[in-house]
């Protein structure tokens, strides 16, 4: 579940605006919303493989994960094609997770 505005309470413990939440047991998918709260829910099978996610990267290599960290913060635009419209709307990987792995 992605809380995209508002807080989203579940378990005793409160999550706010733009965060993200993983259940892997369907009896934990029980929440309270805040009044006029927005969020996202997702759902399937599991992966076989474990997935990792690093801000808009989704692999289950972490290898290609932090290749994807390097070609984005250069600009690599064959990695990244432009979007038509977008060519100056860059955004860039913020610094303080460029180097976390």
């Amino acid at each position: 579940m992605y809380v995209l505005d508002g807080t989203v309470t579940t378990e005793g413990n409160s999550y706010g605006s733009k965060q993200l939440m993983i259940a892997k047991d369907t009896k934990l998918c029980e929440f309270d919303m805040s009044e006029n709260g927005t969020v996202y829910l997702f759902g399937g099978e599991p992966f076989d493989e474990e997935r990792f996610i690093f801000w808009n990267f989704v692999n289950s290599d972490k290898e290609l994960i932090d290749q994807a960290k390097v070609n984005w913060n250069d600009q690599n635009h064959d990695a990244f094609p432009l979007v038509p419209g977008d060519e100056n709307e860059y955004v860039p990987l913020p610094k303080a997770i460029l180097n976390r792995k």
